[in-house]
């Protein structure tokens, strides 16, 4: 049993990230990942692709911080052989979005997944999953030695 909080939220609203060509990026989202993008704000987009959490894209002038892979934002495909077709137009498509690395498709567990790093240092993963990976994790709890 998970022990009563101080904080009270009705829902995880959103986090944020960085980029410099607000345009470029959107192009980016859109047309490369598929995500959904408004832009309310002269200084900021939401993205947003189903469900109740929001990311926003918040414009800053130089350089993003680089994180490193492990920090990164997870879309899902329906079945291995989308992963594997959106590593294709990754590498096909590289230069035209700004993409800066691709690492190698990997499948483990039998997810099978690959990381690229767009033009603002933004890791990003496209795996085939879905909710249910998640509702069983939850379903399942902590890690337990």
């Amino acid at each position: 049993m998970t022990p009563a909080s101080l904080v009270n939220p009705d829902l995880l609203s959103h986090g944020t990230l960085e980029c410099s060509d607000t345009p470029a990026t959107r192009r980016f989202l859109t047309e490369f990942l598929g995500i959904d993008v408004i832009r309310p704000l002269p200084e900021a987009q939401y993205l947003s692709k189903g469900g109740p959490w929001t990311v926003v894209c918040v414009r800053v002038d130089g350089e993003q911080k680089e994180q490193g892979p492990q920090n990164r934002f997870k879309l899902a495909v329906a079945s291995a052989a989308e992963v594997d077709a959106a590593h294709a137009a990754a590498l096909a498509h590289k230069d035209a979005y700004g993409i800066r690395r691709i690492e190698n498709v990997e499948e483990k567990g039998g997810i099978r997944a690959f990381r690229l790093q767009d033009m603002n240092n933004v890791w990003w993963e496209i795996a085939n999953l879905t909710q249910k990976h998640y509702d069983d994790a939850f379903a399942r709890g902590d890690y337990k030695q």
